[in-house]
């Protein structure tokens, strides 16, 4: 018989490069499922870590395999330091850091050797949650939707501002990557000394740049039409060095915001929960408030703009634990429905 309560780990490795964000979460299922999120951290990247993940699209698949096993080491360690402070753990489901996502080809690739964190952590550890709806004709992405349409059902949508920013939509059971995000914008604050631009002040001192607009609009995936996702760092560099950082931060803000808006249907008063690094962001929130003022706009406490995907992910490797599905067809374009995700046993 099924378990009506489980407590789980979720982990993930974020597109944003800031580091592994763990959370410790009781699920419970009385008429439907909920959540009580016990504790959380966000462990940032040792710099050598952060310099192999940065390029390892590019390394050879020999590099690849040493560094999936070596990041499964690394999130193992913390881990481990993490759950000093949880009691008794069902399972741990991490998402790794994405080095390939290719659903045309068949491919999607998280590191972090899912079998090592088993071993080192000593518990049933769930990773890989794309591949097998990849086999079924899916993009193997997005995969928080399913979490959204639960968890969180009051929303009529939610969104996450994280290294690339993706929409669930309630009523039709869909979802999609809006746009890279974070990725983006922490390009250009680099580029002027600083790892982020806290605030949004850094683009707010800029002026809007419209060829750059235009060009960035003129990427075929944005005429596209869901299902679709993305891979990281999907604008090319070059086009990116061609304008000035503030500048090209303050173009990039309305850009998010103007792609934002052309996911909701303008007749829409929808009621719209905003999670990921870039809620805390004042001025991408202003640009999106702008673009979306008949919608109600939610921005939930700290501990759940940072762990809310952590949550999910537990989420999904509790639902798979139970051989229940996780994924949905409607939002990635599979052929049906999976329960998804590889299990590792300590």
């Amino acid at each position: 018989m099924k378990k009506n309560s489980y407590r789980v780990i979720g982990a993930m490795a974020g597109s944003s490069m800031d580091g592994l964000d763990i959370a410790c979460i009781e699920f419970y299922k009385n008429e439907t499922w909920g959540f009580r999120l016990i504790h959380g951290s966000t462990f940032p990247y040792i710099e050598q870590i952060k310099n192999r993940l940065t390029k390892s699209p590019n390394e050879s698949k020999t590099t690849q395999n040493k560094l999936d096993d070596d990041f499964g080491i690394w999130i193992a360690e913390q881990i481990n330091n993490f759950k000093e402070s949880c009691d008794h753990i069902d399972l741990i489901a991490i998402h790794g850091h994405t080095v390939i996502h290719k659903p045309h080809e068949g491919i999607s690739w998280q590191l972090g050797n899912g079998q090592i964190i088993a071993e080192k952590c000593k518990t049933l550890s769930i990773t890989d949650f794309r591949s097998e709806d990849i086999r079924l004709g899916g993009q193997g992405a997005p995969l928080v939707p399913f979490g959204d349409f639960i968890l969180f059902e009051k929303y009529d949508a939610c969104i996450n501002l994280g290294g690339i920013s993706n929409i669930s939509l309630k009523a039709s059971q869909t979802a999609w990557d809006i746009c890279p995000c974070n990725q983006v914008l922490n390009f250009f604050a680099k580029k002027l000394g600083c790892p982020f631009d806290e605030g949004g002040e850094l683009g707010r001192k800029g002026a809007f740049n419209q060829e750059f607009y235009n060009r960035l609009s003129a990427y075929d995936f944005f005429s596209k039409s869901p299902p679709k996702s993305l891979p990281n760092q999907y604008f090319e560099q070059e086009h990116l060095n061609q304008i000035d950082p503030y500048d090209g931060l303050h173009t990039y803000y309305r850009f998010i915001a103007k792609q934002i808006a052309s996911s909701i249907s303008p007749s829409e008063n929808l009621k719209i929960l905003i999670t990921g690094g870039g809620a805390h962001n004042t001025f991408l929130i202003e640009q999106i408030k702008s673009e979306i003022n008949n919608c109600a706009i939610t921005i939930p406490d700290e501990k759940l703009i940072e762990f809310k995907e952590a949550i999910i992910f537990g989420f999904l490797g509790m639902k798979r634990l139970r051989e229940e599905p996780n994924i949905l067809s409607s939002v990635t374009g599979a052929s049906k429905d999976s329960s998804s995700g590889v299990i590792h046993l300590p």
